[in-house]
């Protein structure tokens, strides 16, 4: 039963998630600063909820708030990057 667990990626020697499917060459994917910007304003935006849902008593509004804002802010930067290059050579 040794064998017959082992993915076939092992037998390749190649890490999908790190090699172009085309080439196979070793790829990077890339961030763009808005992308982080926007992760840290979102774990922001969740702490300083969570806070004033504590001290105002409002949970269903608070979330609603923040899911809509941190939605709208990941769909604005998904569509301006959309066109962009997401990968690169490592």
């Amino acid at each position: 039963m040794d064998g017959k667990f082992l993915h076939w990626r092992k037998f390749a020697k190649q890490d999908h998630f790190r090699a172009c499917p085309l080439c196979g060459k070793a790829i990077q994917f890339h961030m763009y600063p808005e992308e982080i910007a926007v992760r840290l304003f979102s774990a922001a935006l969740v702490i300083y909820g969570f806070w004033w849902a504590r001290q105002h008593g409002g949970w269903i509004p608070m979330l609603l708030v923040v899911a809509v804002v941190i939605g709208n802010a990941f769909l604005l930067v998904n569509w301006r990057l959309k066109d962009r290059q997401r990968f690169r050579k490592a």
